[in-house]
């Protein structure tokens, strides 16, 4: 077996070593490009864009308008790890300002993240270098550098490949030696900057190929090259290699082109090739020394061994031909990163004895604080005019915010089981902590009181779902429903979304609540102490410092509010468990009711499905669902029209909507009418659900019961472990407070 297995590891690694291709000789890779130039004439700007473009994107409807989603974000080819959630208007406006940068031919802005701390703003980034990684192990992200092969004389039974032996012949060579194998090179010098091939190309013949490539048509006439190409050329030390490989060979530059292996080039963020991050460190982000006096080097041919070669690193250097990262780029003091003036507008950064022209997508991130601090600076215009903001505000809409805790909170990392509910709730509380009024200046009617009566809860589910608060008519529910995407996009600089609980806070609640010695899971009673907890030093974190807005910005309130919405969900869930009621139930009555209006309306009988028989609409019926739903001034007759042209509208609008055909959703459609249905179910048998939480939480503790009792109990047990996801223990923890907090406390 282990034999087997490590075969099997060494195919694998084969076949990976395979797929990097092997070395090319000059004349081999201009073939390559002659034969499919798009590829490889490609800037850092446009290679990061056909990223994007090769993990492909998809749109999501939200009530604030359809927006693209770029895969890439999804990290589905690392499994998902890595994942950013929401944020699809930040991707979209990178993505806008790399294309920008391609139609220009060059990078000529630093993209800066701004948002408040924890944001996703490192995440954005992050992933963006993971899909590079990726794409440039793809055939359409292949990338190609170079290095100098110097052969050894044993070979060339002459100087290292140049120079004329004593009867004036050459010595015999290949073509290349590209190919060579390693105990026939003396010595290897790769680019640091990892520089295109084509920069080996004098400016003018790279000029005429690109025209030659155009009128054969292999390049589209009007194709954008990088300024990296038109004007480029070779970093220092290897424009010193060039030029004194060509004066030794005489100006033969086939010769020189000989001592050129190219090699596929791929990115990576660990070993910092054409991805570099530079931290919020002191120290200047490109350097420079001297290599020729290096023992490693001591058998370059003496044509080269004068020169004073110097090496070129740092992260400027590193992330040449990829993305370069500046994490927190505003901590750092402004003089450390003035450089950035001239970079970023000529792509050059001078050292002391150098210029390094560079072909990097930049791109930083930094807080609200310290950008409004940097927005006082006196040189702050001139830094504007190279800059290019990009918002990245908290996550507004809860069911994007539980994706978080999905990935990063799970049962593997928590060791402990984890009750249904608990990241819904947590995410629900983070995005009620950042939520604001809207601002209702210019509006007018009834849409002005509507909008400023909504409470907390119900904005963040008006921003989830796009429902109004079933209070409201369908009229006003239309009018507020086109409202949204105004209201969430909250311009200015004190936007909604700037402060509140960040991921990491409440991820940090969350892994607080699972140590709880008392609890054997992590459950939403855990999260609810570590919320109240954390309420009681408001020195610790800004967003509790916050003054509220009527229940905005009331952290208690807020708090309560999600207890609140915890008891709904188990109330239905303990009603479903039982099966003295179900979700179905509600809706079956109703769609039963509003058949029979609708024959009753049009004065037609209607088919008992169980008999056969024709029969006139149920009054007694009718009138029962009315007793619960009908307002008790409005006319029957009058409210059984109204009823039927409300869904005429709601059928009309899916039309339009391009959903015709799909089956009403009575529920979306009243959803007050079958919040008063259940409510008056629950009046109704509020002894029996009271008694039959009381049976179960004995049942758990051990209690005997009459067989009637016992049977439910175990019925409840079964259906909220197998069904719902609780363990025991969590499902006598929740059934518990239900029954204190909605039964008992009201006795």
């Amino acid at each position: 077996m282990s034999n087997d297995l490590i075969a099997q590891i060494a195919s694998g690694i084969q076949a990976h070593h395979a797929r990097a291709g092997a070395p090319l000789g000059f004349d081999e890779y201009l073939a390559l490009v002659v034969e499919n130039p798009a590829p490889h004439c490609r800037g850092a700007a446009e290679y990061l864009r056909d990223a994007f473009d090769f993990f492909g994107s998809r749109t999501i409807a939200t009530p604030a308008g359809k927006l693209r989603r770029f895969r890439l974000f999804d990290q589905e080819f690392l499994g998902g790890l890595g994942r950013v959630a929401g944020q699809e208007e930040a991707q979209n406006s990178i993505y806008r300002l790399l294309n920008n940068f391609v139609r220009a031919g060059r990078v000529n802005r630093l993209i800066l993240l701004h948002g408040p701390n924890g944001s996703a703003k490192t995440s954005l980034i992050r992933a963006m270098a993971h899909g590079l990684e990726h794409y440039s192990t793809r055939d359409e992200g292949v990338l190609y550098s170079f290095r100098w092969i110097f052969p050894s004389s044993r070979f060339t039974h002459s100087h290292i490949g140049f120079g004329q032996k004593p009867d004036g012949a050459r010595p015999t060579a290949p073509a290349s030696f590209a190919h060579l194998s390693p105990e026939d090179v003396d010595a290897v010098l790769p680019c640091d900057l990892h520089d295109h091939p084509l920069l080996l190309i004098p400016l003018e013949e790279r000029h005429r190929l690109f025209d030659a490539l155009r009128q054969q048509g292999r390049l589209p006439a009007d194709a954008v090259l990088p300024e990296s190409l038109l004007r480029g050329d070779l970093c220092p030390r290897c424009r010193q290699i060039h030029d004194a490989l060509l004066a030794a060979y005489g100006g033969s530059a086939r010769d020189v082109l000989r001592h050129v292996q190219v090699q596929r080039f791929r990115l990576s963020r660990r070993y910092r090739q054409g991805i570099a991050v530079v931290e919020p460190q002191l120290h200047v982000d490109a350097s420079e020394k001297q290599v020729t006096a290096s023992r490693a080097l001591a058998s370059l041919p003496p044509a080269v061994a004068h020169l004073d070669l110097f090496e070129f690193g740092g992260p400027l250097v590193d992330a040449n031909r990829g993305l370069l990262e500046y994490n927190d780029l505003l901590k750092r003091p402004i003089d450390t990163f003035k450089y950035l003036l001239v970079t970023c507008e000529s792509g050059q950064v001078t050292l002391d004895r150098s210029s390094l022209f560079l072909d990097s997508v930049f791109i930083g991130s930094t807080n609200e604080m310290l950008l409004d601090s940097f927005k006082g600076y006196a040189d702050f215009a001139s830094f504007k005019g190279r800059l290019e903001l990009v918002r990245v505000p908290y996550l507004r809409r809860f069911s994007e915010e539980v994706q978080i805790y999905r990935d990063q909170v799970s049962e593997a990392v928590l060791d402990r089981h984890l009750a249904p509910h608990t990241l819904d709730l947590a995410a629900l509380w983070a995005v009620l902590t950042r939520l604001r009024p809207i601002e209702v200046d210019g509006l007018s009617g009834d849409l002005k009181p509507a909008l400023q009566s909504l409470n907390p809860l119900e904005k963040a589910r008006l921003y989830d779902t796009g429902d109004p608060p079933p209070r409201f008519g369908s009229a006003l529910a239309r009018e507020i429903q086109a409202h949204v995407p105004e209201a969430f996009a909250q311009p200015g600089q004190d936007y909604e979304g700037r402060s509140g609980a960040s991921a990491r806070e409440v991820r940090m609640l969350l892994l607080n609540a699972a140590q709880r010695p008392e609890r054997k899971c992590l459950t939403p009673l855990g999260l609810f102490e570590e919320i109240a907890a954390l309420m009681q030093d408001r020195t610790v974190f800004e967003f509790l410092q916050r003054k509220p807005d009527g229940e905005y910005g009331d952290m208690e309130r807020l708090l309560h509010r999600v207890r609140e919405e915890y008891l709904e969900r188990l109330e239905d869930e303990a009603a479903e468990a039982l099966k003295l009621v179900t979700a179905s139930s509600y809706r079956d009555l109703f769609d039963r009711y509003v058949q029979h209006v609708s024959h009753w309306l049009r004065k037609e009988k209607l088919q008992d499905p169980i008999t056969g028989q024709t029969l006139p609409p149920d009054e007694e019926m009718m009138k029962q669902v009315e007793a619960v739903i009908r307002p008790a001034d409005e006319d029957a007759a009058a409210f059984r029209r109204s009823l039927i042209s409300r869904i005429g509208a709601y059928a009309l609008e899916a039309e339009r909507a391009r959903t015709a055909g799909a089956e009403l959703d009575y529920a979306r459609v009243f959803p007050d009418f079958f919040g008063r249905l259940k409510e008056d179910f629950m009046k109704k048998r509020r002894a029996t659900i009271q008694r039959a939480y009381q049976n179960f939480l004995r049942f758990q503790g051990g209690e005997a019961l009459d067989a009637r009792d016992e049977q439910q109990a175990v019925q409840m047990r079964d259906s909220l472990i197998r069904e719902r996801g609780y363990c025991p223990d969590c499902a006598q923890e929740a059934v518990a407070y239900l029954l204190k907090h909605r039964y008992q406390s009201e006795d």
